[in-house]
């Protein structure tokens, strides 16, 4: 069975990639595959505070291992973000500059929205990822979603209708995650 982690990469506090990655996960979750939401607010990883070069593994610190063993641990990884001024979130960053033989290889997909999509934040991190040599995904979401369509406050079912316009994209993401067995 796959084991997919579903990153939220915002560390708001009424983040709606939260709310995201918890409606994402369950529809990534069938019978060859294991979604979780994997949340970099409680990952508690410093600002890359390694005394040596990611690249070369010898990592120091503790929170750096977790992060480490934490990603190693699944076989696939979808990243849920916020667009930031045309752009990723720092944390985000951080999340993927504290490791780096991790990512190679690992099947990638991103799920990228904002008031414009989300797409320019998929062309900047996108540099990253092909630095990073993962294996991304053919199978990438950009959801045009304006401020205060979806909050902290709603409910799950409230959230699903919202983004129940998406559910045929997150079925072919889904179909291309089982496809990795």
């Amino acid at each position: 069975m796959n084991k997919i982690a579903v990153v939220v990469g915002s560390n708001r506090k009424n983040s709606v990639s939260r709310r995201i990655a918890h409606w994402l996960a369950p529809k990534l979750t069938n019978l060859s595959q294991l979604a979780e939401v994997v949340d970099l607010a409680e990952e508690n990883l410093p600002w890359l505070d390694e005394p040596k070069l990611p690249a070369q593994g010898d990592y120091q610190m503790p929170s750096t291992i977790a992060w480490s063993d934490k990603i190693q641990s699944y076989d696939a990884v979808v990243f849920v973000a916020p667009q930031y001024n045309w752009g990723y979130p720092a944390v985000l960053k951080n999340a993927m500059d504290t490791l780096y033989s991790e990512w190679q290889d690992l099947p990638v997909a991103t799920v990228f929205f904002g008031g414009h999509g989300g797409f320019q934040e998929d062309l900047a991190f996108s540099l990253i990822l092909q630095g990073l040599k993962v294996r991304r995904l053919p199978t990438n979401l950009s959801l045009n979603i304006s401020v205060g369509q979806i909050t902290a406050e709603m409910t799950d079912d409230q959230v699903d209708v919202v983004l129940s316009e998406f559910d045929k994209e997150v079925s072919q993401l889904s179909q291309t995650l089982s496809d990795l067995v």
